[in-house]
């Protein structure tokens, strides 16, 4: 039957006899073994002449083995073919007896090393066609012997070559073997065999490459197989620890496998075991396990096997492991197998760290002895192989296992920062620095931990710098990271060094940045987490200036640290648990004599009882005692600590006391506090025996024993315990803190000051994620912003030296962005300064901003080039060429820096974060492009829409080039030059275009003024203040225009924040201080009116400049605000917003009360596009419930009125077209002014009636009015004219009624409103007035006024008088003829009415008497 998973076609017992045969051909012709009998050699060659014997005669031959003068080697292949000759499977035979003779072959040093390659062959076949399966018999002890006669192998030397590979065959062999599924039937002693046989070979230097090199992948083959078992094994059960081996005791052995000498070699017949006797000790197993004996009854092999390795090889091989790397064993091995050793420990780690800490005592010797030696290499070794295999399995520790290594990190660390950024050397000292090429390999190596390991700086932030016991690593590293990526340090470590440091430092802002994406601004300003590691870090410092105190003296230091709250209060119990819980930072000798004080005799048992003693032995006790403070020197001193410690040690054992071990029968160990007492004497003075280099013959332990006899309990000590006790402190010395300071033992005095803390641990340590795990996000955020407020100013710093020095443009570019996302990062944490400094340094690199370096350089580089612009016709574009524009388009640096600057502020969305200084460096930069006409000055168009302003002026080119097109040689052909002779190189032209490129890409105006966050007083004042009055021959050629840009940014700004009044004020008394100067044209002046007017209208409360601006500037500037200026669209622009300043009301109540108010509308009321607008205004004004008008402005009112009437004079041209041609009159195109004119007639005549408002005009005031109407009775429009006298009959006939208090008679009204009229040039000189209907308008108010009785004869003789003057005009003569007429009947009238009336009156009173009489007579009757 062919077992499961066999490999080959041929059946497995056939492959065996073919190897017994090959193996005994060989050995028959080897010389040894040419002397055997006849029949062995007729067996041995595979004779056939006994196969069908009877047993009889088999049986005759089968014992041919014991005769003595026969090899026992060939004789087993001889048995073993005979045995397998009839079977058809291997299932009844015994895996060892199948394999046994190949096994003795290949242990017998006197084989040659051919037949041993055979024998080593074959058992390859074997095992790779699975012919020993676990159904085999005895299958675990076949494996185990297979692998323990390997690792036992032994021929006879040849040539070396050949000898090596024989034993590369045992190498492959054996990994073969353990990398199977069955190798994990190994036994923990044939395991250690194993990593110590090929451990030995790959650090043998004299075995050949390629036997090492194989050896080497074997072991780390190995070491994955070995290590990924701790994965399946169960965590160590709980206990407690005292860490108090010593280490490395399992030295490598030498390498003695394969070839040996000549005495070495076996007489024949002896067997394996008498012949290689025990050439390794097993490992003690824990467990024993029984089994079964094979099926094979001649199987001589125990019924009780070892368990399958685990956890005892595992602890073995790391301590094997830590042999070739402890210090005092670098003579025994070589540089190279110390690395390897290394390399080995590093691959353990990286598959299985974190599964040590399940298991205290492999976790126990990775934090101490492992990480302290890896320490001390890097520390002092300079080889850099060896420090490189160090440095690997430090990283590798620091990702696995960093958060349950602290102290060993920051050790480390701190040790690393110091070989980095050596101390500076005092004055006569000689530098003690490591080489260059060992910063090199340090810095390479540890780059790891920023690339792969997430959030590496802020996780050892929150670990480290947030923690009062632990040093700022993460600062201090980013510190030294600064330091070394400046190009400099190049000098004193080598050129990779640089940018590898940079990408640490860009790996932390691109880490920050990340963070911060996720998280909105506004969220995190309100978010309020209760972080107490960032609390505690910010009373870090209060902490350190504590703890340095109470280490000067604990009397000022403790009531500082209450003071500051770390300490509850000063009563003992809050003190000792201070002091035992805070130990780190205080000084173990100042606690020391604080406690051993005769005074603090409570702080010491406070202190004491916190200390849990409970199934110790007394030396480990003492131990974990002395990890919290030194022992003091003085005898009482030590014996108050003593006697304390032995009473607190007393109390805390059980009922059960101390017993050796859990299964051990030794009694029960429970001193009482005096027998503690003595034997903790005991304990300091053997350890001092033991440990002092100068006692040379050290207490033995009969004579340490010897010295306890009586001292347990009045009885003397088990012996065992003594052993322990002394062999504990035999082995590892109990290290005070701080004892070793001012000798060569500093290294030894730093480690143990850190590291004594961990003599006590739990063996099964829970696993724990790291605090950066269990952040939210707004929590993260907090931390990064607390390390970039501290470290975010120099790492901008380096970015910065680096960018100005770089001359690759990729480095620049990744320096910029890095400098941007910094910009984010402190604009997001609100770290103004960093923000600004950063802004203002990008600024200062786009070459818009001169520095002192600048101006060197342009003094002693390229000549000045003049502002040239070149207008290219056929595509109307223009180009720009000046020096400023050319140096930014020659600088790359340059260009990226404009780009970054404009979008940092773009993008900003906290308006108190852009300051004056930050605005001072932008608006310099905007103006440079404004100077050289490189952005358009029109940035606000809504505005000038809105004030109906023009574009803005821009500044004049010094010279100016017309072409017709565009060539290869653009300055080829040009119309003319303004000014110079220079004619700008294709270089310079190039350069420019690449300049206006990088300019329009950065959306200079959107980017500052787009974002209504930049938009504050800052920026205005900025503006404000960059604007010069004073001309001067620098700014000729912009002075004006960039006066205007700077205003009109500055008032646009302003509406975006109108609530800043003061700052309105600002902008306002500037742009009145600009007006002042005597430079600017008429068109700034008036654009100035315009921004004025605005500026006023928003602010409300600027009476004073109101009145001023109308007075003073547009009637007293008369010659810059022309008619023809208003009638331009801005000047309407100006007359609206006058007008409607009318509708505020402080504004209204002011205007309206100002002549020059009213002299401003009478101006330009007769321009005609703002007549409609100016009449609107009046009659809206009259007819509002609170009227306008009064008794100081009526006048000036009744002046508008009178010109807008005026106004439709011009109507009287048409009509003398429509005379001479028939032109019908609806065509008029005057007709709209006409109809103004009329209107205004209109609202005169309301005015004089009363009818508009509570306003009573006085008598004097009515005269006006009638004067007003009289003269547009003047009006050369017919229409108008003839509209007047009708408005003015029924004025003066119907609308005043006389007499009135004021206005008795007719003659005043006609003297005072009419007879001016006609008495005045105007109707002297104009024949074409209209005498006779005037004249009849008087006639007509005289008759009216004759019928009401009113007139007298003097009022006829006046008008008689008036018609006499114009008698010879025959309408006139005629009038008055009517007039007389008309005078007659009515008086006519009056008269007949007046006799009618007498005698109505008479016939009434006659016949009143006659009531009267008829009265009397009846009561007479009566």
């Amino acid at each position: 039957m062919v077992p499961e998973n066999y490999m080959a076609a041929v059946d497995p017992v056939t492959i065996v006899i073919k190897e017994c045969i090959n193996i005994s051909t060989a050995m028959r012709k080897y010389s040894k073994f040419t002397s055997q009998s006849g029949v062995a050699a007729l067996l041995g060659g595979g004779s056939d002449i006994f196969s069908n014997q009877d047993d009889s005669l088999a049986d005759t031959f089968n014992n041919l083995s014991v005769n003595k003068k026969n090899d026992p080697l060939l004789s087993g292949f001889i048995q073993l073919r005979l045995m397998l000759n009839k079977l058809q499977s291997l299932e009844d035979i015994d895996s060892l007896t199948l394999l046994q003779p190949f096994l003795v072959v290949v242990s017998t040093s006197s084989i040659s090393g051919y037949i041993t390659s055979l024998a080593l062959d074959s058992l390859q076949k074997f095992f790779t066609s699975n012919i020993v399966t676990e159904k085999s018999a005895n299958h675990v002890i076949a494996y185990r012997e297979t692998v323990n006669a390997l690792t036992h192998c032994r021929f006879e030397a040849s040539e070396q070559v050949s000898d090596d590979s024989v034993l590369l065959k045992v190498v492959n062999l054996i990994l073969t073997i353990i990398q199977s599924p069955r190798g994990d039937l190994i036994s923990d002693s044939i395991m250690y065999d194993v990593l110590q046989t090929v451990l030995s070979l790959a650090c043998n230097k004299r075995r050949s490459e390629v036997l090492r090199r194989a050896a080497e992948f074997a072991m780390i083959s190995i070491t994955v197989k070995i290590f990924s078992k701790l994965k399946t094994i169960e965590p160590t059960k709980s206990q407690k620890y005292i860490n108090d081996e010593s280490y490395a005791k399992n030295e490598l052995k030498d390498d003695v496998i394969g070839t040996t000498t000549v005495n070495e070699t076996l007489e024949p017949g002896s067997n394996v075991e008498e012949q290689n006797g025990e050439d390794s000790k097993s490992i003690e197993a824990n467990v024993g396990k029984k089994i079964t004996k094979g099926e094979d009854k001649g199987s001589n092999y125990s019924e009780h096997i070892d368990d399958n390795y685990g956890l005892p090889v595992i602890k073995q091989y790391l301590n094997l492991l830590l042999s070739l790397v402890v210090p005092e064993n670098q003579t025994k091995h070589t540089n190279s197998a110390r690395i390897f050793g290394l390399q080995l420990i590093d691959t353990a780690i990286e598959l299985s760290g974190d599964k040590f800490l399940l298991h205290p005592r492999l976790f126990s010797l990775v934090s101490d002895p492992i990480f302290k030696y890896v320490l001390f290499i890097i520390q002092n070794n300079n080889k850099l192989s060896l420090l490189q295999a160090a440095l690997q399995l430090f990283t590798t520790l620091v990702i696995i296992l960093g958060d349950h290594l602290p102290m060993q990190i920051e050790l480390t660390f701190s040790r690393i920062f110091s070989i980095l950024s050596p101390a500076p050397l005092k004055v006569g000292d000689e530098p003690k620095g490591r080489p260059a090429a060992v910063k090199e390999l340090i810095i390479e190596q540890i780059s790891i931990l920023w690339t792969r390991f997430p959030s590496f700086f802020t996780s050892t932030f929150i670990e480290y710098d947030c923690n009062l016991e632990r040093a700022d690593i993460s600062i201090n590293f980013l510190t030294a990271l600064k330091t070394l990526a400046l190009p400099e340090s190049a000098l004193s470590t080598s050129d990779s060094v640089p940018p590898i440091c940079l990408e640490g430092l860009i790996c932390f802002v691109d880490d920050v940045y990340e963070h911060l994406q996720h998280i909105d601004k506004e969220t995190f300003s309100g978010y309020k987490g209760n972080v107490p590691l960032l609390k505690q870090r910010e009373r870090k410092t209060e902490f350190i200036r504590c703890s340095k105190a109470f280490n000067e003296k604990p009397k000022k230091g403790i009531p500082l640290l209450v003071e500051k709250g770390f300490i509850k209060s000063d009563n003992d119990p809050n003190v000792a648990r201070f002091l035992f819980e805070n130990n780190s930072r205080m000084n173990k000798k100042t606690i020391g004599l604080l406690l051993c004080d005769p005074k603090k005799t409570s702080l010491l048992k406070c202190f004491i009882d916190l200390f849990d003693f409970k199934g110790l032995r007394v030396d480990e006790a003492i131990r974990i005692l002395l990890t919290k403070f030194r022992l003091p020197g003085e005898s009482q001193q030590i014996e108050r600590i003593i006697e304390a410690f032995s009473s607190r040690y007393a109390e805390c054992q059980s009922v059960e006391g101390l017993t050796a071990s859990a299964d051990s029968d030794y009694e029960h160990v429970q001193p009482d506090s005096d027998s503690v007492f003595v034997l903790s004497y005991s304990i300091i003075m053997l350890n001092t025996d033991l440990h002092n280099p100068h006692i040379k013959e050290h207490m033995s332990f009969d004579d340490y024993s010897s010295n306890l006899r009586g001292c347990y309990n009045q009885k003397d000590f088990p012996f065992w315990y003594l052993d322990r006790i002394y062999c504990s402190i035999r082995d590892k010395e109990i290290v005070m803190p701080e004892e070793h300071h001012g000798n060569d033992r500093w290294f030894e005095d730093a480690w143990n000051n850190l590291i004594s803390l961990t003599t006590v641990m739990t063996e099964s340590a829970e696993s724990t994620s790291s605090t950066i795990g269990k952040l939210n996000t707004m929590d993260l955020a907090q931390f990064d912003g607390a390390i970039f407020e501290q470290v975010g100013s120099y790492i901008v710093k380096t970015l910065f030296r680096i960018y100005n020095v770089a001359s690759d443009d990729h480095i620049s570019t990744r320096m910029l962005t890095s400098l941007d996302k910094c910009s984010f990062i402190a604009a997001f944490f609100n770290l103004e300064k960093l923000f600004t400094d950063i802004l203002c340094r990008i600024a200062k690199i786009t070459t818009l901003i001169d520095t002192e370096e600048d101006t060197h350089t342009s003094s002693v580089g390229h000549a000045e080039i003049p502002l040239v612009e070149i207008v290219v016709e056929d595509t109307d574009s223009k180009i720009i060429v000046s020096s400023d524009c050319v140096k930014l388009g020659r600088s790359f640096k340059g260009q990226l820096c404009m780009v970054v600057f404009f979008r940092i502020l773009q993008r900003n969305t906290d308006g108190d974060l852009v300051h004056s200084k930050l605005w001072e460096v932008a608006i310099k930069m905007l103006l440079v492009l404004y100077e050289n006409l490189l952005i358009s000055p029109d940035i606000f168009p809504d505005l000038q829409q809105k004030l109906k302003l023009g574009t803005l002026p821009r500044p004049k080119p010094e010279v100016s080039i017309k072409k017709s097109k565009e060539n290869k040689g653009i300055l080829s052909a040009f119309a003319s030059y303004l000014k110079g002779d220079e004619e700008p190189t294709d270089e310079e032209v190039e350069k420019s275009l690449k300049a206006l490129q990088c300019i329009k890409s950065c959306n200079i105006a959107s980017s500052l003024f787009g974002n209504k966050f930049n938009v504050n007083p800052a920026l205005v004042n900025t503006l404000l203040n960059s604007i010069k009055v004073e001309k001067s021959v620098e700014n000729e050629r912009f002075y004006e225009s960039e006066i205007l840009f700077l205003i009109e940014l500055s008032v646009s700004l302003f509406l975006f924040c109108k609530n800043e009044k003061e700052l309105g004020q600002l902008v306002l008394n500037k742009i009145y201080e600009v007006s002042q100067s005597g430079s600017l044209s008429k068109q700034s002046i008036r654009r100035l009116m315009a921004y004025k007017l605005l500026l006023i209208s928003v602010m409300e409360k600027e009476e004073k400049n109101l009145l001023q601006l109308i007075n003073d500037e547009l009637l007293g500037k008369n010659e810059v605000f022309t008619h023809q200026y208003f009638a331009t669209p801005a000047g309407g622009e100006i007359l609206t917003r006058i007008l409607e300043l009318t509708k505020i009301d402080n504004y209204r109540e002011l205007l309206v009360q100002d002549e020059g108010f009213w002299k401003l509308l009478r101006s330009v009321v007769v321009i005609k596009e703002h007549t409609a607008d100016v009449y609107q205004f009046l009659e809206s004004s009259l007819k509002m419930s609170h009227s306008i008008e009064t008794k100081e402005n009526f006048m000036w009112i009744l002046g508008l009125l009178d010109e807008i009437s005026s106004i439709g004079a011009i109507g009287s041209q048409w009509e003398k077209k429509c005379a001479k041609k028939g032109v019908d009159e609806k065509e008029n195109p005057y007709s709209g002014l006409v109809d103004l004119s009329i209107k205004s007639i209109n609202l005169t005549s309301n005015v004089l009636k009363g009818g508009l408002n509570a306003f009573q005009p006085t008598k004097n005031d009515k005269i006006a009015l009638i004067q007003a109407l009289a003269h547009q009775c003047l009006n050369p429009c017919l229409q108008i004219s003839s509209y007047s006298l009708e408005t003015l009959e029924v004025a003066l006939t119907k609308d005043i009624e006389l007499p009135t208090a004021e206005i008795t008679t007719v003659e005043e009204l006609i003297e005072g409103g009419l007879l001016p009229l006609l008495g005045s040039s105007e109707v002297e000189d104009n024949k074409s007035i209209p005498v006779p209907e005037i004249l009849s308008v008087i006639s007509k108010i005289y008759l009216y006024h004759l019928k009401e009785g009113i007139t007298t004869n003097d009022t006829f003789l006046r008008m008689l008088n008036i018609f006499n003057k114009y008698v010879d005009i025959p309408e006139v003569e005629k009038e008055l003829q009517q007039l007389i007429t008309e005078k007659k009947s009515i008086e006519n009238c009056a008269s007949s009415n007046d006799k009618i009336e007498k005698a109505e009156k008479v016939a009434a009173e006659v016949e009143t008497e006659r009531q009267e009489d008829r009265k009397g007579t009846s009561d007479g009757t009566l």
